[in-house]
């Protein structure tokens, strides 16, 4: 494979676990006071230590402790036997279906909605394209066509169920559980309490209360919000479908980013990522930023990545109840090089200001099937060329061109940040999603405001709860 082009040392931020971070914002003119790297250093240490840190809910912070489940790593100061325990009882869930009839499964419904439903869609969309097994279908939706549509080509004596709510009150939830049953019912082939239905939750009562056998119950802690719980038994299939030991590099990648934070804090790819946002946002007025990985296999990261800065970060409260400048941005984002054909042209010559992370690989995946070696190859590094002029468009524009008219300018000068990974796997994904957690927690903290609270999302299900 040739060679990748990259951008100049100068703009090099970070090569830290094999990650090269470039910007085009290197040396921004806003730096973390000591005083603010402080007050970062103790949120994330209480964090770490299952200190109090989600104070609007009065709750622990735990999703982190799962990234320490693996034996072989050395955070274990912090880890937490109950989340290991949680850990260790899904893969022997996940080991069990696999071992147990696997192949006599065709189908896995996933029903969940929010961070239930888009971290364990993303896995698997991510990495399906090569695996044997069942083919996993995700519902999330109140909509009742989707689940009507797949259910009317589903036998459910070959189909695995799983209802994924933490509070197990969710509404979206619940409605396409008794939906399910009904259908099951219905057919009049597999009663409504055989083994094929199970329920992840954190509410072990209210389960009990809607028919699920304890055997079929996979707990996660009630201190793992919803959109960081990809790192949890929340996100069993993966487990199943793609074998524990992917999910374990897949936490193994996301402690690479802990272990990152944790002893190179002020040198780490969320901190300086975090530096380069808030620059951004105060420097410049940006408060859209755009996420384009060059992969299509990680077209729904956008949307993951969506839900965990928004829904985290879109306040304007403080823990005091006072006013302060939102830390969120509006995400949004899609594959290259099908974005560069659609709203790259805005970004390049509109003047709505928004900043871009470009993210890249050095080599195709290990699962990747050739159609021809030569070709595949060629048509990669056509998609990593493209990647690398993109960065030096948005950063520099047509300054090393000549337009011919002055309606063919590029002004360039942009946030860009450009992301350089060796493959997509479960170890890197992991190193992604974790990367983009961290920043979020970092500029909430300084902000004040609190990224593990939603309550504009739960007024909306009170008005509803209401109307019924």
């Amino acid at each position: 494979m040739s060679k990748i082009i990259l951008p100049p040392k100068s703009d090099l931020i970070n090569d830290l676990n094999n990650i090269s971070l470039y910007s085009s914002i290197k040396d921004t003119k806003i730096k973390f006071t000591s005083k603010q790297v402080t007050t970062l250093k103790s949120f994330l240490k209480n964090m770490w230590n299952e200190k109090i840190v989600n104070f609007t809910e009065n709750k622990k912070v735990l999703h982190h402790s799962c990234r320490f489940y693996p034996k072989n790593i050395n955070f274990s100061k912090f880890k937490n036997n109950l989340i290991d325990n949680e850990i260790t009882n899904m893969f022997s869930v996940a080991i069990k279906i696999r071992t147990n009839k696997y192949e006599e499964i065709t189908d896995i419904i996933h029903v969940g909605t929010g961070g239930s439903n888009l971290g364990p869609k993303l896995i698997y969309d991510c990495f399906k394209h090569n695996v044997s097994g069942p083919k996993c279908h995700f519902i999330s939706n109140l909509d009742p066509s989707p689940l009507s549509n797949l259910l009317k080509i589903l036998n459910p004596s070959k189909t695995l169920i799983f209802i994924t709510s933490k509070s197990f009150t969710t509404l979206e939830t619940i409605t396409n559980l008794r939906r399910i049953r009904s259908w099951i019912k219905n057919t009049g082939s597999v009663p409504t309490n055989l083994n094929n239905i199970f329920a992840v939750t954190s509410s072990y009562d209210l389960a009990i209360s809607n028919q699920f056998k304890p055997e079929n119950i996979i707990l996660f802690n009630e201190n793992i919000g919803g959109r960081f719980s990809i790192w949890s038994a929340a996100n069993i299939i993966s487990a199943i479908v793609f074998g524990p030991d992917f999910f374990i590099n897949f936490l193994l990648g996301g402690h690479s980013i802990d272990e990152q934070v944790y002893k190179h804090f002020e040198k780490s790819i969320p901190f300086s990522l975090s530096e380069i946002s808030i620059f951004s946002r105060l420097n410049s007025n940006i408060f859209s930023h755009c996420i384009v990985p060059y992969s299509e296999n990680l077209k729904l990261l956008p949307s993951y990545l969506q839900q965990l800065v928004m829904e985290s970060n879109g306040k304007s409260l403080n823990y005091h109840g006072n006013f302060t400048q939102s830390p969120s941005t509006n995400i949004f984002g899609y594959p290259g090089t099908d974005a560069q054909h659609s709203f790259f042209q805005s970004l390049h010559q509109s003047t709505l200001k928004t900043s871009i992370d470009l993210i890249s690989f050095k080599s195709l995946q290990d699962d990747h099937h050739y159609i021809d070696k030569n070709l595949d190859d060629y048509a990669f590094k056509l998609l990593n060329l493209n990647c690398y002029a993109q960065y030096e468009v948005f950063k520099n524009g047509d300054k090393n061109y000549q337009p011919k008219h002055a309606h063919e300018s590029i002004p360039g000068k942009k946030t860009v940040n450009y992301f350089i990974f060796d493959q997509l796997n479960a170890y890197t994904l992991g190193q992604i999603i974790c990367i983009y957690e961290y920043k979020t927690i970092i500029e909430a903290a300084l902000s004040g405001t609190n990224p593990f609270d939603q309550f504009g999302v739960e007024l909306s299900k009170k008005i509803v709860n209401k109307l019924i």
